[in-house]
């Protein structure tokens, strides 16, 4: 018996170093002096609620058993304290704090929430609803508690600091989710990314060009033109931002406004590509005003002169403004005509002429040597970088079956046929007096658009 007392009392010996050696020590008021936990608040009973002395002694006794190192036993105090009374909401946040050291991140985030829907004020519901939805990966929730906790308490340390980790991860993870919905092409679940995104960042222009873009692709065309908007209004003087807007306007059919927006992208940032879409938008503001028998030019069967100054005034705009001056008379039966805007140009640059009575006569019927000989000033106007193939084509003497050498529109028409503007048909014919069909006019266009490099 005393062999066993003597056991006995080394067994307890043991345990006692032991938990002295696991425990830190208490404190005068019932915490170890170094808690288990410090980073979590302390779930005080607010003077509001009414609760007896035992059951705030027992709370503060299940909290210093957690911060003494053992959540277990202090979740099982708190869950008792709730089975003696289910409202106390400190309680319910103390056992999620029990929960969240155990590792039972799923467990404890609804009752954290459960005291915030209770009180709104509640700090440390609020510290640990935040703590366990980091843990869970709910970055967006987690954010909203932070800012919260922030709120409540803008002294706390390192709020600030994990508020920006996060939004940066959420972010970073919006981003990526966003552009692999657009190349997938589903486009509504890149806009939702991408507002998810900027939901953290709301005055990212990076993020605001994506959501734009992304917004475009889904037909969101009012949004889109907000955020393209926005872009501009934080960085007026980057280019991309205002090609940006261009697209979105065009694409909302604001043509006008689009091709303002292209030209102020070109100024900040002289490119090329900028001012291939520059000419395109030009051209299409300038058909959307014309008459609709203009518009379907390319299925005429005849053209007057007033169709073709227009057509090689729009489509050939930077060869006829870069033209030199060659004629100064000036036209008077144009004023108030449709074309009046491109025949004042073509006719300066001496493309087509004022016949010496000085009128223009839109009117006219253009035959195929008046179009030939209008190709012939064009020609070497966009040949200026390929003067070798230009000295080549002069240089021809194609043979036309309808179209002697000695004839007055010859030079045009080999010119043009050598360049391979205006062609003559498979039996070698020109056909000088036929009048040109819009379909001809386009092609002659077109290929000295190439010729220029257009």
């Amino acid at each position: 018996m005393k062999r066993l007392a003597t056991l006995g009392l080394a067994l307890m010996v043991t345990l006692g170093l032991a938990a002295c050696a696991t425990t830190p020590p208490a404190s005068s008021t019932g915490l170890p002096a170094a808690p288990a936990f410090a980073e979590y608040p302390p779930p005080d009973i607010p003077s509001g609620l009414t609760v007896s002395d035992t059951v705030r002694r027992r709370h503060e006794a299940a909290w210093a058993r957690l911060q003494a190192g053992d959540p277990r036993t202090a979740a099982r105090e708190f869950t008792a304290i709730l089975k003696q009374d289910p409202s106390l909401y400190p309680a319910e946040v103390g056992l999620g704090f029990a929960l969240l050291a155990g590792r039972d991140v799923e467990a404890a985030e609804p009752l954290f929430a459960a005291a915030t829907n209770v009180d709104a004020a509640y700090l440390p519901a609020w510290v640990g609803r935040a703590e366990a939805l980091v843990s869970l990966g709910r970055d967006a929730d987690a954010i909203a508690a932070l800012e919260r906790v922030q709120a409540l308490d803008p002294t706390r340390e390192n709020v600030t600091t994990r508020l920006e980790l996060l939004r940066f991860r959420l972010v970073q993870s919006a981003l990526a989710a966003g552009q692999q919905a657009r190349v997938a092409g589903r486009h509504a679940d890149a806009v939702a990314a991408f507002t998810r995104a900027l939901a953290q960042s709301p005055d990212s222009t990076m993020i605001l060009s994506e959501l734009a873009r992304a917004e475009v692709a889904a037909g969101q065309l009012t949004e889109a033109e907000t955020h393209a908007r926005r872009a501009v209004q934080l960085e007026p003087r980057e280019a991309d931002w205002q090609a940006l807007l261009g697209d979105v306007l065009e694409a909302r059919g604001q043509l006008r406004d689009a091709t303002a927006a292209y030209e102020r992208a070109d100024a900040l940032e002289p490119s090329e590509a900028w001012r291939t879409r520059l000419r395109d938008l030009r051209e299409r503001t300038e058909l959307a005003t014309l008459p609709g028998t203009f518009r379907a030019i390319t299925t005429a069967s005849t053209i007057t002169r007033a169709d073709v100054a227009a057509f090689v005034g729009i489509h050939l705009r930077d060869l006829v403004e870069t033209a030199p001056v060659r004629a100064t008379t000036v036209a008077t039966d144009i004023r108030g005509h449709w074309a009046a805007a491109w025949i004042l140009p073509v006719t300066r640059a001496g493309i087509m002429s004022v016949f010496p009575n000085h009128t223009f006569q839109p009117a006219a019927v253009v035959r195929r040597a008046d179009l030939a000989t209008v190709m012939s000033v064009l020609i070497p106007l966009a040949s200026t970088t390929r003067q070798a193939e230009l000295a080549k084509w002069r240089a021809a003497r194609p043979r036309f079956s309808d179209l002697p050498a000695s004839h007055v529109f010859y030079e045009a028409a080999a010119l043009s046929a050598a360049a391979g503007v205006i062609v003559p048909d498979g039996t070698g014919r020109f056909d000088p007096t036929r009048p040109a069909t819009g379909a001809e006019l386009d092609e002659a266009v077109r290929r000295v658009a190439a010729i220029a490099g257009r």
